[in-house]
């Protein structure tokens, strides 16, 4: 079952997210960043949705083939999600496409 993956912009809470859902398990990856002026605009962090946020918690991503999404997390990341590197298959939510979900990923780690 692939992962569902979506771009959500929040101006009332200041940040932006893209956001991967495995609907079976019902566990979340989300890679932040404050909006421009926000405290901490310059650095992304990560999250469980549920989680204290880990800041810079992304060494690297790639994306692997068409639908997969691959992203090396840091040490203290690597704690908050069991694993040094999270790989998945990604489906976009209706409204968007892989191609824009990896550009604002692309965008949140730049």
């Amino acid at each position: 079952m692939a992962i569902i993956g979506s771009y959500e912009h929040h101006p009332d809470l200041g940040c932006e997210a893209v956001v991967f859902l495995d609907p079976e398990s019902e566990s979340c990856f989300q890679l932040q960043r404050d909006l421009p002026g926000g405290p901490r605009a310059d650095e992304h962090c990560v999250t469980t949705g549920m989680s204290a946020p880990v800041y810079g918690g992304v060494l690297q991503w790639r994306r692997v083939g068409d639908d997969r999404f691959e992203f090396a997390l840091n040490r203290r990341a690597t704690a908050l999600f069991a694993d040094d590197v999270l790989t998945f298959e990604v489906r976009p939510v209706a409204d968007q496409t892989l191609d824009e979900l990896a550009a604002h990923v692309d965008r949140l780690l730049s």
